[in-house]
């Protein structure tokens, strides 16, 4: 009788072990498929946030701490300098920005970088486009180019489930299902292959659009220079207070968690705002409405900001020549706006109770650039 019950449960734990072991085959099998689809119908050789978060995992594996973390959408990533950053304050740092980047993406970002790294200071950056936005009206291309990089994790889950409704799932999971279309397109396979199997692409060499490339650490570079006389379009820009009358209770509270997060692990927070051409802040004015609404949340909150759109011409004075375009920066640009904001850092740090008084002797207290 003993023998018989030990021969039942001997075969219940092999009927069990190869239940497993089918479970292991048929998603070891499914990923190979997912993976293979991926390659086959995903076009990213041009992707700067591939490059991005490549070369940020790499750093994290040789655990090279990073000190200093900039997020934001694409006019972080053109505006910020993390080498020359580095250079400047020997703050090792690193650019985080990507393209129309939401806050509830900044969130899962910085939580990211947390896991790997013991940061001291986060610049987030305050573009008032991306702060009036409506959950509804959020486009999710600027949070899959983030989740389709990022390291299988609880965080990635729970970046790509909250971010995302239920009929969104199968897009933001599987990335060749936004291109399930083309599957038929021998020619679109083709040269998305060609293009994946050059030295290039495998060696994560830095990827170069027109006039612009990945000059590393998740900056964007560029040469273009911005001809305000060619635009002929001003008119045609929304104007602040019409991008104001948005629900902004969503993007409240992906701000209020970024901002009790660096709290709990103590990492200082700094708003910033990247600078516009002057004419195009004229044109959607008046500014002064947005910047006030962003100060007086940083105020709520206890954190300094940054907004370089107001700050005075002694210390910032941008003209066409520092622009791509009426509101992002070239590389020209960009460094000058590093090596501001590089003295500041320090400057900030000491400062103290007198943080706001430094502020004032480099900011003016609203837009005015007659």
């Amino acid at each position: 009788m003993r023998r018989e019950k030990e021969e039942r449960g001997n075969a219940s734990r092999y009927k069990a072990l190869r239940f497993g072991a089918m479970v292991l085959a048929v998603a070891f099998l499914t990923g190979l498929l997912v993976k293979a689809c991926n390659y086959l119908l995903v076009d990213d050789a041009s992707s700067y946030t591939r490059l991005t978060l490549h070369e940020f995992y790499e750093v994290s594996d040789r655990e090279e701490n990073i000190d200093v973390l900039f997020l934001g959408s694409s006019h972080c990533f053109r505006a910020y300098d993390p080498q020359l950053f580095t250079e400047l304050t020997g703050q090792s740092s690193f650019n985080l920005g990507s393209s129309s980047q939401n806050y509830d993406t900044s969130y899962y970002l910085l939580r990211e970088a947390a896991r790997y790294h013991d940061l001291k200071t986060v610049y987030l950056d305050m573009h008032y486009k991306f702060l009036f936005i409506d959950k509804k009206d959020r486009d999710l291309v600027q949070a899959n180019i983030i989740s389709d990089y990022m390291r299988l994790s609880p965080n990635k889950l729970q970046f790509l489930l909250s971010t995302s409704e239920a009929d969104e799932y199968t897009n933001r999971f599987l990335p060749f299902r936004r291109n399930w279309q083309k599957l038929g397109d021998l020619s679109y396979i083709k040269s998305v292959l060609e293009k994946k199997q050059t030295e290039s692409y495998q060696t994560y060499a830095p990827v170069a659009v027109d006039q612009e490339y990945y000059a590393g650490r998740g900056f964007v570079w560029s040469d273009a220079v911005l001809d305000a006389g060619e635009i002929t379009w001003w008119d045609n820009f929304g104007d602040v207070p019409e991008d104001m009358d948005s629900d902004v209770t969503y993007t409240l509270e992906y701000i209020e968690r970024i901002v009790e997060f660096c709290q709990a692990e103590g990492i200082r927070l700094v708003f910033v705002t990247a600078p516009s051409f002057d004419r195009y802040l004229e044109e959607i004015g008046p500014y002064d409405m947005a910047h006030q609404y962003i100060q007086e949340l940083a105020d709520g909150y206890g954190v300094p900001y940054l907004d370089f759109n107001l700050c005075r011409d002694e210390y910032l004075n941008l003209g066409e020549e520092s622009y791509i375009d009426v509101d992002h920066l070239n590389g020209q640009g960009a460094g000058n706006l590093t090596l501001l904001l590089a003295s500041l850092d320090g400057a900030l740090q000491e400062a103290g109770a007198e943080t706001q008084a430094l502020i004032d002797e480099y900011f003016t207290a609203w837009y005015d650039k007659e």
